[in-house]
């Protein structure tokens, strides 16, 4: 389910694919991952961080700044700093998805549905919050909201990832039928769908 996510947090993304870190924050960057000393490492990594939160300090007022720095540490896998840049501007939708995407990828879903629920709260149309909530809730083990949350994502447009989220959750409750139900009418609709195919069969073995 995170390469799912991962995509349709790219979508969001709207390109912006050149480095969006200023030349300190690049040299300084590049400058630790050489350094083989870890006492001169961890000196560079202390001016580092100081640096890196006065300019994330000097950026927090600026929407798209605050986004495509968080989207290009989220690309890089690096989701803890990402969570740290989109967390710093949490008036803008996107930058809380990215902060609740960020979270969730590092496996603090607590904090990942805070994020999904204050996007939503300010779109109540962002329907890649609901999807991403859901995998979350599905994640603590709390199916019923996890459900909800993913039917609400499809009901703006059925989905091959909504369709496995919904037969991956019935699984996880140990819901067969129900999740066989799902994948059929899945299959029916994206009958090309691989993912989809291999799910449904997976539940005749159980």
């Amino acid at each position: 389910m995170k390469k799912i996510l991962a995509l349709i947090f790219v979508l969001l993304s709207f390109g912006a694919l050149a480095d969006q870190r200023p030349p300190q924050i690049q040299n300084l960057e590049a400058t630790i991952a050489r350094e083989d000393d870890r006492d001169k490492a961890a000196v560079l990594i202390k001016e580092y961080e100081r640096y890196f939160k006065s300019y994330l300090s000097s950026i927090s007022g600026n929407e798209n700044s605050i986004f495509y720095l968080g989207d290009q540490y989220f690309r890089n896998r690096k989701y803890e700093r990402a969570a740290q840049i989109f967390s710093s501007n949490i008036d803008s939708s996107r930058n809380l998805f990215g902060a609740a995407t960020s979270y969730r990828f590092i496996g603090d879903y607590n904090k990942a549905i805070d994020f999904y629920s204050v996007a939503i709260t300010i779109e109540p149309s962002m329907k890649e919050a609901y999807f991403g909530r859901g995998l979350a809730y599905r994640n603590l083990g709390r199916y019923s909201k996890a459900v909800e949350d993913i039917e609400v994502y499809m009901n703006y447009k059925p989905t091959v990832e909504g369709f496995i989220a919904l037969g991956d959750i019935y699984l996880a409750e140990k819901k067969i039928d129900r999740a066989r139900e799902i994948l059929q009418e899945g299959r029916r609709l994206f009958p090309q769908s691989k993912d989809i195919s291999n799910m449904l069969t997976s539940t005749y073995s159980r």
